[in-house]
């Protein structure tokens, strides 16, 4: 499956920086990694993804992952954004969130792919 993964996540002032790199490396198998003042990114291809995959798969939440994204989904996009909880990530467990509920904040996945609706079952699917 072809596309481009990008994951952020702000630094805020009480966290500590490598712990957000450690919730960002629980989670995504990163190409790059970018460091500024405030956030963390990482980016990658459709590897980058695999082990993301694989925690939906053992936590058995790979239908309501595939509503979300459905849902968020704007026609005749090529991107799919969502977000994950920063803290779930940290603690190696995948927690999608549909609204920003941590003061902490959440970590932003952007996807961009030619088609959408393919990478959606191509993520969500045995």
């Amino acid at each position: 499956m072809k596309c481009e993964m990008e994951a952020k996540a702000t630094v805020n002032p009480t966290e500590n920086l490598n712990k957000v790199i450690e919730a960002l490396s629980n989670i995504f198998d990163y190409d790059d990694l970018l460091i500024t003042d405030d956030q963390v990114t990482v980016c990658g291809s459709s590897s980058s993804l695999i082990r993301f995959k694989e925690f939906l798969e053992k936590r058995q939440i790979r239908d309501t992952t595939r509503k979300i994204l459905t849902n968020v989904l704007k026609h005749k996009s090529d991107t799919i954004k969502f977000k994950i909880s920063k803290q779930a990530a940290f603690a190696g467990r995948i927690n999608l969130v549909e609204d920003d509920l941590s003061p902490l904040g959440e970590i932003e996945v952007i996807i961009h792919t030619e088609n959408p609706e393919e990478f959606i079952c191509w993520l969500c699917d045995h």
